[in-house]
């Protein structure tokens, strides 16, 4: 068994590593702010190698530094093009063994250059977010030709204000929206949104549901989908009960690619959810979406009531659903760089290009329920590639009466 760990191991060798390559642009290039250019002209090598050695001789996270190291072709051409200009055999052969002390530690941890990559950024604190967003995306790639299907946007928008049918509770408006829908597999059938009601003091409670666009709910099977807002043709839709807490609004198979893609807007409200403030059993509210479904951007935005949850500390969780698909461990939590922002109140403050006629969608939402958009914060997550499965969750401390 190796003695050390990867994080240990990365942080022994490669300041050795990127001295040697710092002390080689110094003696080449001169000292100073070098450029790409220069090196190239200075040690005669193409502009790609000279910017892998000038990033592994200047970048202050070692973790970061492993992303450029040439490879193996990459240093041959770096000694050759060093031979020439009179580099002495002692410089050359610690340059080898620098080179060979790398391709071990990638032996060791990794076994090779992809899965190295993978480690390092999940390590790096300085690259977090775009390693993130670009492993993502290539989940993204895998899941769609897997499952199927793929999205443009992945919309969930949660309108929450007081009820009016029981005191001291709240009412939440739920707007669910797959974006530009394409199948890549023919006979795929998909689940459009997943409602999940969860209440430890009792379990079995059911929700006071409606839909917004009643005609397109009694239309549709029951689905609540929003018509003026869905693409036509209408696609085909049910409903149906998964289980105990769950519902699913699916979508049957059409064409692949362009000419099968649709967009499917529901929205419902949903009356009594829960009580407004903490009880001895209930002292924590946790707003979800689903995502299960390959989408190109994750759009969640929650509309609160000015004075519903006042001066609560919002925090944005994502939890991975392979061992449960209605987690809260924070052993199931996934690591993620977004954040909640604060968009301001109103419909206005809203807008988005991932999802054409937003706007109108809102307004159609608080107009079916007869409330003042002007009265709702907006708190919007945004998220490139949302992994999948997950939820996407707000949390926070519910008030005290």
């Amino acid at each position: 068994m190796h003695e050390l760990s990867f994080e240990q191991d990365v942080a022994r060798r490669m300041p050795a590593v990127q001295d040697l390559f710092a002390g080689m642009l110094e003696r080449y290039c001169g000292g100073g702010e070098v450029g790409i250019t220069q090196i190239c002209e200075a040690l005669g090598i193409h502009r790609k190698l000279a910017w892998q050695v000038r990033h592994v001789a200047y970048e202050p996270d070692p973790f970061a530094a492993v992303r450029h190291m040439p490879t193996p072709a990459g240093m041959e051409s770096l000694l050759t093009a060093l031979q020439r200009l009179g580099l002495p055999q002692s410089t050359s052969d610690t340059l080898r063994a620098a080179a060979e002390s790398f391709a071990d530690l990638v032996r060791t941890h990794a076994g090779d250059r992809t899965s190295m990559e993978m480690l390092v950024e999940s390590a790096s604190e300085t690259t977090l977010q775009q390693a993130e967003v670009k492993w993502r995306e290539r989940a993204f790639q895998g899941n769609s030709f897997i499952f199927g299907a793929q999205a443009r946007t992945l919309l969930s928008t949660s309108i929450l204000n007081f009820s009016r049918g029981k005191s001291d509770w709240f009412d939440a408006v739920q707007v669910r929206g797959l974006i530009g829908l394409k199948r890549v597999r023919r006979n795929v059938h998909w689940i459009v949104s997943q409602s999940a009601i969860i209440d430890d003091n009792v379990p079995d409670r059911r929700m006071l549901r409606a839909p917004l666009d009643p005609q397109g709910a009694e239309a549709m099977g029951g689905v609540p989908v929003m018509l003026d807002f869905c693409s036509q043709p209408l696609p085909e839709l049910r409903r149906r009960s998964a289980e105990p807490g769950l519902l699913n609004d699916e979508l049957l198979p059409a064409p692949v690619g362009f000419t099968g893609q649709q967009t499917i807007v529901t929205g419902e409200v949903l009356r009594e959810l829960s009580p407004v403030h903490a009880t001895p059993g209930h002292k924590r509210m946790l707003f979800g979406a689903v995502v299960r479904t390959p989408a190109e951007v994750f759009v969640y935005d929650q509309f609160v009531h000015r004075g519903l949850f006042p001066r609560v500390e919002r925090e944005m969780c994502v939890f991975g659903e392979l061992n449960s698909p209605i987690t809260q461990d924070e052993h199931d939590r996934l690591p993620t760089s977004e954040t909640i922002e604060h968009l301001g109140r109103g419909v206005t403050v809203a807008r988005t290009p991932d999802v054409p006629g937003y706007q109108k969608i809102l307004r159609a939402a608080f107009s079916a329920v007869g409330w003042d958009a002007d009265q709702f914060d907006v708190y919007r997550i945004r998220m490139a590639y949302p992994p999948m499965p997950a939820s996407v969750v707000i949390r926070h401390d519910l008030p005290p009466r």
